[in-house]
């Protein structure tokens, strides 16, 4: 782990995010930079003393779009997962993926099918809060 990644902007998703993560009093970094061997992974969030990540997305496009979107980003975001568990034994992953054009059931099929490296999946702020407080223990 390294420096913070400074020229990667916040989404407007991780702003919430990051605002949850305060108002748990969770300590956090945005953008951490990992070492993978000759490169770089740069997750959503840090939070150290729990050894988690977090990733997450989300779009407005319409259910057949968004769906698709959604199961070649989790793709990513899964080998992403894969492979800092497989240079960091131990850390937890957790995925947020927002489509509110989308049912919940349809988009947990879709995402949860590709996620297998993800220790916890929510398709909500609401639900990620509740995820995120029990990691936390809060």
């Amino acid at each position: 782990m390294s420096k913070v990644h400074a020229l990667a902007p916040m989404t407007m998703q991780e702003e919430e995010v990051r605002a949850l993560l305060e108002a748990l009093h969770l300590e956090h970094a945005v953008h951490v930079t990992f070492q993978i061997g000759a490169r770089l992974m740069v997750p959503d969030f840090f939070l150290p003393k729990l050894d988690a990540v977090i990733e997450c997305w989300r779009s407005e496009s319409r259910r057949g779009v968004a769906l698709g979107w959604a199961e070649r980003n989790a793709l990513y975001v899964n080998l992403k997962f894969r492979r800092l568990k497989a240079v960091r034994p131990g850390v937890r992953c957790l995925g947020l993926a927002e489509f509110p054009q989308v049912d919940v059931e349809s988009l947990r099929s879709v995402v949860g099918a590709v996620m297998e490296d993800a220790d916890f999946m929510a398709y909500s702020m609401e639900e990620f809060g509740s995820v995120v407080r029990e990691l936390g223990g809060v």
